[in-house]
């Protein structure tokens, strides 16, 4: 195959990944947008005192990539839980679930 022939990637591309791929940074810039503009609680001092953040397989890497990314920072513990339900220390209010 002829990793160059874009002629080719087109015609067997039929779910259009090359174009979700192309269109990466306008999804990541139209993600942090919206996450600014969300009302989230305070960290800390009754607010959330951690942060889970749950996916399956390739779901959970993202949320790998974010608690490696902020772990140095982070004021509160960042878990990421890679199974069906939540874990027990996961309910109340001072809990902030993704």
């Amino acid at each position: 195959m002829n990793l160059d022939d874009l002629k080719h990637f087109k015609e067997i591309d039929t779910q259009n990944m090359i174009g979700e791929i192309d269109g990466l940074p306008r999804q990541l810039a139209d993600a942090w947008a919206l996450g600014q503009s969300l009302p989230l609680p305070p960290i800390g001092a009754g607010g959330v005192a951690r942060v889970v953040i749950a996916g399956l397989g390739g779901s959970a890497i993202g949320a790998d990539l974010l608690a490696a990314y902020c772990a140095a920072e982070a004021k509160v513990p960042v878990f990421v839980h890679r199974d069906y339900g939540l874990p027990a220390f996961a309910a109340g209010r001072d809990t902030l679930v993704i």
